[in-house]
């Protein structure tokens, strides 16, 4: 034969492709081929139940049944009582109306457990009317207990915070009470002693242990300030913001505070959570971003009664997603918001500067009120 010339018994790549597809077809039209691969393939338990709710047919048996203790019996008996009501109330619905449903629900294992299943229900069509319904059960346990693993986290993680907020307190009420309450009396009993002095003596070790003691004083404050100052507990969120924003002063040449808070004081936890997040976000900017100018701003929303946080600064900015590991400022922000039901949005770009936003609501459904 020439080169190139195919055998006349040869069939096409093209042929080959047409045959193939006509296979395909063929298979999907054979009914009951498609339906034994999904069942087969399929991630969820699939059961066709009647108006009844017998089942009929299920693809798979877990959790220690036998397919003879399911196919047959109805599949409200294997629901917990507290899921039985709106189950019948859902099946009775697809077959009423057509439409496909969704229900969650709770199922009983052999031994005595419970299992978690998402249920999506739709018609099985038979003359343009439902003859049977097709329950599709998504086993929901795995996430159910990632969920009570994250709350029982959170709520750890709420509780140890509390305890370092309590411990903060403690600690900066003794050295209000205690050492620094001695460091004011030794000072005023030098200061008298520097009074009495004899003009013209040159009494330098007298005014350099006045100098120490104002070094200790200052120091002192700045420890209560930084532990958990008064004015948090005893004033309110605004004026310990305006401490922050004074301390701030220090190393920014201009920082501006607003507010539109409520006259009346916010709840306790609330309070530190703000205090927390302008505190970091401001320690961050002096000692990280070289700005020139901050701008911290406490919004009242009254429509949805939440406080927006905005700490804004005209520094260099950074890269969010390559904070290293060892700085934790942003993801303590972050995992503060979180625990009163916020979420943090840092906006940040080298030389663009950086945006800290966090809404918060006032009054959070979930949880009581707590005290510090």
């Amino acid at each position: 034969m020439p080169r190139g010339q195919r055998h006349p018994a040869e069939p096409s790549a093209a042929v080959a492709d047409i045959a193939a597809a006509d296979s395909v077809s063929a298979a999907l039209l054979n009914s009951p081929a498609l339906w034994e691969a999904v069942c087969r393939i399929s991630g969820d338990y699939l059961a066709i139940i009647d108006r009844s709710g017998t089942i009929h047919f299920c693809n798979r048996i877990d959790d220690g049944w036998s397919p003879e203790q399911v196919v047959g019996r109805n599949i409200i008996d294997l629901t917990m009582p507290e899921s039985i009501d709106q189950l019948q109330r859902v099946i009775e619905d697809v077959f009423s109306t057509g439409r496909e449903q969704t229900v969650e629900t709770t199922v009983k294992r052999p031994e005595g457990g419970v299992n978690y299943f998402l249920l999506r229900l739709g018609p099985v069509l038979v003359d343009g009317r439902p003859a049977a319904v097709l329950v599709c059960c998504e086993d929901t346990l795995p996430l159910k207990t990632s969920e009570k693993t994250l709350q029982h986290e959170r709520t750890l993680l709420r509780r140890l915070l509390k305890i370092q907020e309590r411990e903060r307190q403690l600690v900066s009420y003794e050295i209000h009470d205690g050492l620094a309450q001695y460091l004011a009396g030794a000072m005023m009993h030098l200061q008298a002693c520097e009074h009495a002095a004899v003009n013209g003596v040159d009494n330098r070790e007298l005014h350099e242990g006045l100098r120490l003691l104002r070094a200790a004083t200052d120091e002192a404050r700045r420890l209560i300030s930084g532990l958990r100052p008064p004015a948090l507990d005893e004033l309110g969120i605004v004026d310990a913001v305006e401490t922050l924003v004074a301390d701030a002063r220090v190393d920014v040449p201009q920082v501006e505070f607003t507010h539109s808070l409520p006259p009346q004081r916010l709840p306790p936890d609330l309070e530190t959570t703000i205090f927390r997040i302008v505190q970091e976000s401001l320690s961050n900017v002096r000692r990280h971003a070289h700005a020139k100018a901050v701008r911290v701003c406490l919004e009242h929303t009254p429509a949805d009664n939440t406080v927006r946080v905005i700490v804004q600064d005209d520094g260099i900015g950074f890269d969010p997603d390559a904070v290293p590991d060892e700085r934790f400022g942003i993801e303590g922000i972050r995992q503060r918001a979180r625990l009163l039901g916020g979420e943090p949005t840092i906006i940040s770009g080298v030389d663009r500067g950086t945006t800290v936003t966090v809404t918060l609501p006032i009054d959070r459904k979930d949880s009581p009120p707590r005290t510090l």
